[in-house]
């Protein structure tokens, strides 16, 4: 089986538990397999804009938010040495009426959006292989001193 063939059918996409992406990779560095996880995660925050009077009915009242996501590369099976490697994906929308009413609305609108996460979790992987085998090759070199 070819190398490319091997990494291919070691690679994962999961959903995790907890909304998150979860993409696991075997690199080979050194003769010696490296297992890498890169996580996705989302971070929603909200603002309510308008007003709705209370001696008026009809007020306009939205709630614009954005979810910004995350990805996390850990390396190992006990993900010891981890870092942030993409913050970059915002998903942006906006609702009518209050935030604390339109919250299961968002959540939906952000799980609609799972495709555009996983495709960018995997963009991520892609951009950040040559950066992880320099890493690697950093870490693996004996100190100058």
């Amino acid at each position: 089986m070819s190398m490319m063939m091997l990494l291919g059918a070691l690679s994962a996409s999961l959903a995790g538990a907890d909304g998150g992406h979860l993409h696991r990779t075997t690199i080979e560095h050194r003769g010696a397999p490296v297992t890498v996880d890169y996580r996705a995660t989302t971070a929603l925050s909200t603002r309510q804009i308008g007003m709705s009077p209370p001696t008026r009915t009809g007020g306009v009242v939205r709630c614009n938010w954005v979810a910004r996501v995350v990805v996390e590369r850990k390396l190992g099976a006990a993900g010891a040495l981890s870092r942030v490697v993409d913050g970059d994906l915002q998903l942006k929308g906006s609702r009518p009426g209050t935030c604390t009413g339109a919250k299961k609305a968002i959540d939906r609108e952000v799980a609609a959006r799972d495709d555009e996460v996983r495709r960018h979790v995997l963009a991520v992987v892609e951009r950040d292989r040559a950066t992880l085998l320099a890493e690697l090759e950093a870490a693996a070199r004996p100190n100058a001193s």
